[in-house]
């Protein structure tokens, strides 16, 4: 038990740190000193002054000693440590020092009461909740090491790029139950159309350390097998009706975006949902096939928020054929309207007029221009026959020839998905603008920068993460989080307001 003398002096350098901030104003006053320095000066003496200000917390709360024995409210008696037990804590403003008793029902065993944890509602690990928040915050956007680099810049604290990686994954844990607890989105504030999507994207993975070495790799160029393991993404939201015609959409293609242009209102997407997952072993030890639970998840999604509701459904994504045809499997009986990503034909067609014209040139833009005019006014076939022809006449073989047959071929099979003219009338979307960018950039703008590799549990956490961050739900996941950890760790937390244990005044 701490004396209360040591309580009034610690609340005396507390109040002296105050007191020291004031003087920084005062100084700062009479000496001229830059707003700049008085902001430095200020931040460290406020860090200080957290400190104290938790210690002292930690400190009137007292040790804990509720008796030699105390018994639990499912009846279980457990018995009180010898001596007070450390806790290691690291807070935003450094560590902690707790000294408390804890209870088992016999040496060795695994601490079932500890007054103090409960009543502070301390983490599983040592490292506070708002520290963790703040680290991971900055984790889904940065590499860990840049992570560790700014949090120490701004506070102060020496953190492990290893404590960083564990602290992802054992967060990710709650992900997927976090995403069950979502509440089901009020009817009036969906929007008029529901829409999904689904890219797959390579994640770089790491080779295991007891892997035997790939001699026959060695001398080949180009991405090594297995270095790369397909993440799919999705996203399933809703939105208003958006018609436009055929030549509105070319031009917002071809405008020179140094030109300012007439803007268009856009609808936004409403209650934006996405998951993106690999083949990984989960929590539980089982087996998850990836691409199958994230399309489990859509019917899922669109089961409880298309319920009673007549409006329309569009499944739009690329020509990967796997993607549909596990769309297929866990979809064919909800109606959708089917359609191809536009922005991945226009690649197509800019490679085609690299057939046939400079790269960069005037006829190249224009051959490209006219030919999307055309799709999006329902001529697919027409395009595919033209290009055919032109390959005839110019006489392309070879290489090139072998180019232009993937082009058409491309085209052809996705001819039922292209009906453009008739989803603009409707108002659907055709290509991937904000949402499915986002979509991509999941994977992109974190885990496939230079130099980065990944083991399969550190890339599915961190997935997982960034869809929550990038969909702003990052807040009430924390919140959701620390509650479960809360109530798992201190089921009895209640039951202290009926417990006395010296506590400072």
């Amino acid at each position: 038990m701490i004396a209360q003398e040591v309580i009034v002096a610690k609340s005396q350098e507390l109040h002296q740190v105050v007191d020291e901030i004031v003087s920084v104003v005062t100084d700062a006053l009479r000496e001229h000193t830059p707003i700049h320095e008085v902001e430095a000066k200020s931040l460290k003496m406020l860090l200080r002054a957290g400190q104290k200000a938790a210690q002292l917390l930690v400190d009137c709360l007292g040790n804990g000693d509720v008796g030699p024995e105390h018994q639990l409210p499912d009846g279980t008696t457990v018995k009180r440590s010898d001596e007070p037990q450390q806790r290691e804590y690291v807070s935003i403003f450094g560590k902690i020092d707790i000294q408390r008793y804890v209870y088992v029902q016999r040496k060795g065993q695994a601490i079932e009461f500890a007054a103090v944890d409960a009543r502070l509602a301390l983490p599983a690990g040592k490292f506070s909740y708002l520290l963790q928040d703040w680290d991971q915050n900055f984790a889904v956007e940065e590499p860990f090491g840049q992570t560790v680099k700014m949090v120490q810049r701004i506070l102060g604290l020496k953190q492990h790029v290893d404590s960083l990686e564990r602290m992802n994954q054992e967060m990710a844990q709650q992900a997927d139950t976090f995403q069950a607890s979502l509440p089901v989105p009020p009817a009036e504030e969906e929007g008029e159309i529901f829409v999904q999507t689904a890219d797959g994207k390579g994640v770089p993975i790491r080779r295991p350390a007891d892997a035997p070495p790939i001699r026959d790799h060695q001398h080949r160029s180009g991405p090594k097998p297995d270095r790369k393991k397909m993440a799919t993404v999705t996203a399933v939201y809703s939105i208003n009706r958006l018609v436009r015609t055929p030549e509105q959409v070319v031009e917002s293609l071809f405008r020179d975006p140094r030109q300012p242009g007439p803007k268009t209102p856009r609808p936004h997407p409403r209650h934006k949902q996405m998951r993106a997952l690999l083949d990984h072993v989960d929590m539980n030890g089982d087996e998850v096939d990836g691409r199958a639970a994230v399309f489990s998840w859509m019917s899922e999604q669109l089961a409880v928020r298309h319920a009673g509701s007549d409006k329309p459904i569009v499944c739009i994504m690329d020509g990967e054929e796997p993607l549909w045809i596990m769309r297929d499997v866990f979809q064919k009986d909800i109606p959708m309207i089917d359609i191809l990503d536009l922005l991945h034909v226009t690649p197509r067609l800019w490679d085609a007029a690299m057939l046939f014209h400079p790269k960069g040139s005037r006829a190249a833009d224009t051959f490209v221009r006219e030919r999307v005019t055309r799709i999006l006014h329902g001529d697919v076939s027409g395009v595919v026959r033209g290009l055919r022809r032109m390959g005839t006449l110019k006489e392309v073989r070879g290489t090139k020839g072998t180019t232009l047959r993937k082009i058409c071929r491309y085209l052809e099979k996705n001819r039922d998905r292209m009906r453009y003219d008739q989803y603009l009338a409707c108002g659907y979307p055709i290509a991937s603008g904000v949402i499915e960018g986002a979509c991509r950039h999941v994977v992109k703008d974190r885990l496939e920068r230079t130099g980065m590799n990944w083991t399969i549990p550190g890339a599915q956490a961190m997935l997982e993460l960034r869809c929550i961050y990038l969909t702003e739900q990052w807040d009430t996941f924390i919140e959701f989080r620390i509650a479960r950890e809360t109530q798992r760790l201190y089921p009895y937390r209640d039951t202290l307001k009926t417990l006395h244990w010296h506590v400072a005044a």
